[in-house]
């Protein structure tokens, strides 16, 4: 057990230490390290959403299944409302 427990431990020390050494090779040396939000921005200096037309086409999906699903229970409400109108007259009762 105390093989193990040495062992998560040197594992630990090794990940954890090496985490900003890895950081500091991914900053180009030239610069002062970024701190906070930073936008993503093209050649040109804009800002891209090239997610854009996915975001739109799941929302005018949603709504048409929103829409379909509205349609389908007032046309069963409708058929509902007939067969009780039929069941009425059948029995003679009155609303």
């Amino acid at each position: 057990m105390r093989r193990f427990a040495a062992t998560m431990a040197l594992v630990a020390a090794l990940l954890g230490g090496g985490a900003p050494a890895a950081r500091a090779a991914l900053q180009p040396a030239d610069q002062p390290p970024l701190e906070g939000f930073v936008t993503a921005t093209d050649d040109e200096g804009q800002e891209q959403l090239p997610a854009a037309p996915l975001v739109l086409t799941a929302y005018a999906f949603a709504w048409v299944a929103v829409l379909f699903y509205v349609w389908l229970t007032w046309k069963r409400l409708g058929q509902v409302e007939g067969e009780l109108k039929a069941l009425d007259k059948k029995t003679g009762a009155k609303p």
